[in-house]
């Protein structure tokens, strides 16, 4: 049973708005829609942690990093096979979350993804990647 009644602000990194949320809204024309349900998504993230939807990569005191995947809204396809995914970082402390990557299968330059995104949080979110004795 859910019990935490916290919502959580919101935000998203100029990384992630410049590199990877123009072309999501460019190629979809629900993006707007798509991009309302992540929102909601993230703001409740306690809850969705308890389902498939959100996995917890990195903990560090009060911050963690965590994958999340998600849908098109509209589409047929489950947020698994439509390989659609979101990097976050999660403030406890602020109850914050940061999209820092959102991203789609044809973004990730390497064939091991996790690989991919911890460089990509290396080389453009440097404040973050301090946090964690890992990056």
């Amino acid at each position: 049973m859910y019990t935490n009644n916290k919502y959580y602000s919101v935000s998203v990194h100029k990384y992630a708005k410049k590199h990877f949320i123009k072309s999501f809204s460019k190629k979809y024309k629900t993006w707007d829609a798509t991009f309302i349900e992540i929102e909601n998504m993230l703001s409740r993230i306690n809850m969705f942690l308890l389902t498939s939807k959100i996995e917890k990569i990195h903990n560090c005191d009060i911050w963690y990093i965590a994958k999340c995947e998600f849908k098109i809204v509209w589409t047929s396809e489950s947020p698994k096979k439509s390989w659609n995914r979101i990097i976050i970082f999660v403030d406890e402390e602020k109850i914050d979350v940061q999209i820092l990557l959102l991203y789609t299968k044809t973004d990730v330059w390497s064939h091991n993804e996790t690989a991919w995104w911890e460089q990509e949080i290396r080389n453009n979110h440097k404040e973050i990647a301090e946090l964690f004795s890992w990056l």
